[in-house]
């Protein structure tokens, strides 16, 4: 079975398992008879109390529901419009599947280590795993494939280097900002209500932020690994944060109070993966036909 073939299981299995972890929060009807816990830290929290989030406190059941909603919408229909453009050899729907893959393994690493446990618990670690192998298998798919001499002449790449750069430097100092005033103080920072960490936090850290200075230097030294993880990442962050506005509204929606300062710097870095993403996904647009022509 060729490489091509794996990837085309994996994602039909992941887009299956995503229906279902996005569907079941919503239908699942049981209900906790106590939503009011004390947390180790001594902050009163309210439980969300209901359906598979129900130990989860309101603020992360929310966010939950809202990234759900986004991965049935937006998420699932992108990853099967990118199996049909990979069908008709397109290399864009390769780059789009392998950003999607991105986002749905930050997605359910995050459920797997973040949402309380619950009835579909193994399908979070199969989404994770599918999406890892995923993702490594497109990653290596574009290596082999790509012609990176037609994609170096109008790739952004100093405005895109330049947007990685100063968006890892905002995403660390925004949850350094978060993190640092609670050390030494046996207090736990705004947000954690019930949970035992700060898992979201830890992998902005410790993949997000390094990923986005690698690969602006990968860019910087031109190095073709950088031509292809640039637009991937690209397509993870248009969804990611696409994902992270709808978690505002719903909590806005919901009554929940919202981080403001957390949207403020996502606002920007939100825009401008946006303009980013319609440029490069242009130019790789125009690959195919540049490779007909060639």
């Amino acid at each position: 079975m060729n490489r091509k073939k794996i990837v085309v299981i994996i994602s039909i299995i992941v887009i299956v398992f995503s229906v279902i972890c996005s569907v079941l929060p919503l239908i699942t009807m049981n209900e906790l008879a106590d939503k009011t816990v004390i947390s180790t830290f001594g902050e009163t929290v309210t439980l969300y109390g209901k359906g598979l989030y129900a130990r989860n406190s309101v603020s992360s059941a929310v966010q939950a529901i809202a990234q759900d909603m986004v991965t049935l919408i937006l998420i699932v229909p992108g990853m099967i419009a990118a199996l049909l453009m990979i069908r008709k050899e397109r290399m864009i729907g390769k780059f789009l599947l392998t950003g999607l893959f991105g986002y749905m393994l930050y997605t359910y690493m995050s459920y797997a280590f973040l949402m309380y446990y619950n009835d579909i618990f193994l399908l979070y670690v199969a989404n994770m795993t599918l999406s890892f192998y995923g993702f490594v298998l497109c990653v290596m798919m574009l290596l082999d494939e790509i012609k990176i001499e037609r994609l170096k002449s109008d790739m952004p790449t100093k405005g895109l280097r330049i947007f990685l750069f100063v968006s890892g430097v905002m995403i660390f100092f925004m949850w350094i900002g978060k993190i640092v005033p609670t050390i030494g103080k046996d207090t736990a920072p705004a947000g954690l209500d019930n949970c035992t960490s700060l898992v979201i936090q830890a992998m902005d850290m410790g993949i997000i932020v390094p990923a986005c200075f690698v690969i602006a230097y990968l860019l910087r030294i031109k190095h073709k690994l950088g031509y292809i993880l640039g637009p991937v990442i690209i397509v993870k962050a248009v969804t990611l944060v696409t994902a992270v506005l709808a978690m505002a509204i719903y909590m806005k929606i919901s009554g929940v109070e919202v981080d403001v300062a957390s949207f403020v710097i996502f606002g920007p870095i939100c825009i401008a993966s946006y303009i980013f993403f319609f440029i490069i996904m242009r130019k790789i647009g125009r690959y195919n036909k540049s490779k007909n022509e060639g």
